[in-house]
């Protein structure tokens, strides 16, 4: 009596270990697919096939299986001759069993597997169809940090073409360092000064250098006015209406596809998306059709 309790106490702890299929209804199931963006396998068995008891039994059962579907799958099981899953056998076009179909968190078949297979055999099979999946996937979604990073080889450009060296040293320093002494000519040293008070929290004092002092009385040159705009939009959380100022000033001034470009991340940080859409054209019809920056920022338009 005791070896068949201890028997079956481990064979409950194995049942534990193994894989932990989804319960729910097929769109429930997809849904969540979806949410966690993996991949599914489904078990299509039948009550009377050896085989798919054998896959329960010994195969869906073992930890290491277990272990490797929690972390990369949704498991689904279904009776193809009972309930909805006579549709979804129909669907699949299941003729033997079982069968494993691989899909993606949309339901499209990525492969699948007939017959009995062993925990190391099915193992393999489970890592082919992750990779597969993984390999399918873009290699990253197109996020708003994502077009900062890809943005950020534009304002490096700007940097060196609208200041001098003096002034980019400062600027990498201007959290850790007061602003001292001249850099570049007065201007550059107001714009410096208002940018390290932003940074200290002094907001509205430095948009009043910014915006007032400099922008409104023509001591910035259209360049110097477009690479402002761009600091913003690349270190402020919220950047102001009055970066739309500025960035409008300098494509009229002197319209290029990095002004505009600019314009057109700015309006879509403030939810003017129509404007911001007009914007990404014009920067299309002068940058090339491959940069990473322009793709990102249009598929992100796209979305709203």
């Amino acid at each position: 009596m005791r070896i068949w309790l201890v028997a079956w106490a481990a064979w409950l702890f194995a049942q534990g270990g193994g894989v932990r299929f989804f319960q729910g209804s097929w769109q429930a199931l997809l849904s969540e697919a979806q949410k966690q963006k993996r991949p599914i396998f489904v078990d299509f068995y039948t009550v009377w096939c050896g085989p798919c008891k054998m896959l329960e039994r010994y195969t869906f059962s073992n930890p290491e299986v277990g272990d490797y579907v929690e972390k990369n799958y949704l498991a689904y099981r279904v009776d193809a001759e009972k309930g909805d899953g006579v549709r979804l056998a129909d669907q699949y076009r299941i003729r033997a069993y079982p069968t494993i179909v691989f899909l993606d968190p949309q339901g499209n078949e990525i492969g699948r597997h007939i017959g009995y297979a062993d925990a190391p055999t099915f193992l393999n099979i489970l890592r082919r169809y992750s990779e597969q999946y993984a390999k399918s996937r873009p290699a990253s979604q197109p996020s708003w940090e994502s077009f900062r990073e890809q943005y950020k080889v534009f304002f490096s450009d700007l940097t060196r073409q609208t200041w001098d060296t003096s002034f980019e040293a400062k600027l990498a320093r201007i959290d850790t360092e007061p602003v001292e002494g001249t850099a570049g000519g007065s201007v550059a040293e107001e714009v410096l000064r208002a940018l390290s008070a932003w940074r200290r929290g002094q907001k509205e004092a430095a948009l009043h250098t910014l915006h007032h002092k400099l922008y409104q009385q023509q001591k910035l040159t259209p360049q110097q006015t477009l690479w402002l705009a761009a600091y913003a939009l690349l270190n402020w959380e919220a950047p102001p209406p009055e970066t739309i100022q500025w960035v409008t000033f300098s494509t009229k001034k002197d319209p290029t596809g990095v002004g505009y470009l600019t314009q057109a991340a700015l309006y879509y940080r403030l939810g003017r998306i129509s404007e911001a859409q007009k914007s990404l054209k014009e920067a299309q019809r002068d940058l090339p059709h491959d940069i990473p920056a322009v793709n990102i920022l249009s598929t992100l338009l796209s979305q709203k």
